[in-house]
């Protein structure tokens, strides 16, 4: 997809929105934006390396979220902005993001924006640019990001946003821990990130020393450790959502990888 059309499909998305549309590799480098310039509010709390901070973190949690969902994320972020991403694949692997964002959700206006506070030195410039940023119904943001969410779709279909120069190795990897509820099968996995299962196998085991099988078990039990220490999920919930469909079998290559039962580890959250 040529950066002309990628810029088209932004400078579109924008016009019937309004928010600022922006397109990002899987690091969250900004590849493409319209329109080219933030709102003035973001570029000058951006002026603040503490503040800016603030911001980056607060975007790589709901990256994060959306990269393990699969799935649009919107979120207001510490400064009041409504924001949204959501997530870009080629052939299954994660490239990138689409964000749009820096409006205000009615619901969440403040007159009194007290998050600018005496810990910044120009918080009454702060709250003279937050007044002028536009701000939006609830429900109208709602249908913006069905929107958006549509125009990602398109992205990933035209592969606006292509893989890097990683390996078949990294590429499956990423593959398999974007999807451990699923079944992952070899012929599944090859299927994705193009490659034969001979090529899959060997590269594999020279990258990561272990097979890809044995991979998929260990990334599965790693996940189903953290999920059991949240104390959210039963045993049996925790298994599904691993791709552990027996839960026999989740319990005996548990209790061989961590010495310890998944009850008593939910119980206890020790190894």
């Amino acid at each position: 997809m040529k950066s002309e059309e990628i810029i088209s499909v932004l400078k579109e998305l924008h016009n019937v929105t309004g928010f600022r549309v922006s397109l990002h590799d899987e690091h969250f480098n900004e590849l493409y934006a319209y329109p080219y310039e933030k709102l003035p509010l973001c570029k000058c709390i951006q002026e603040s390396n503490s503040q800016f901070a603030i911001c980056i973190e607060c975007d790589k949690k709901y990256l994060r979220q959306a990269f393990e969902t699969g799935k649009t994320v919107i979120y207001t972020c510490p400064h009041g902005l409504t924001e949204a991403v959501s997530p870009l694949y080629n052939f299954g692997i994660l490239t990138g993001y689409l964000m749009m964002g820096q409006i205000i959700n009615e619901k969440d206006y403040s007159e009194e924006c007290d998050w600018f506070d005496k810990s910044y030195e120009n918080g009454e410039y702060l709250k003279m640019l937050y007044g002028k940023t536009p701000i939006v119904k609830d429900e109208t943001i709602n249908s913006y990001v069905k929107i958006m969410t549509i125009c990602a779709q398109y992205l990933t279909l035209s592969n606006a946003v292509y893989t890097n120069k990683r390996g078949v190795a990294q590429n499956a990897k990423s593959y398999i821990e974007l999807n451990l509820q699923s079944k992952l099968t070899l012929e599944e996995i090859c299927d994705r990130v193009c490659c034969s299962k001979s090529t899959l196998t060997s590269a594999f085991r020279r990258e990561f020393g272990m097979s890809v099988n044995e991979f998929v078990t260990s990334a599965r039990l790693k996940k189903a450790k953290e999920l059991l220490a949240t104390n959210k999920y039963s045993v049996g919930e925790v298994a599904e959502l691993t791709g552990f469909y027996d839960q026999s079998y989740f319990a005996k290559v548990f209790t061989a990888k961590y010495d310890t039962t998944p009850s008593e580890y939910k119980k206890t959250g020790v190894l």
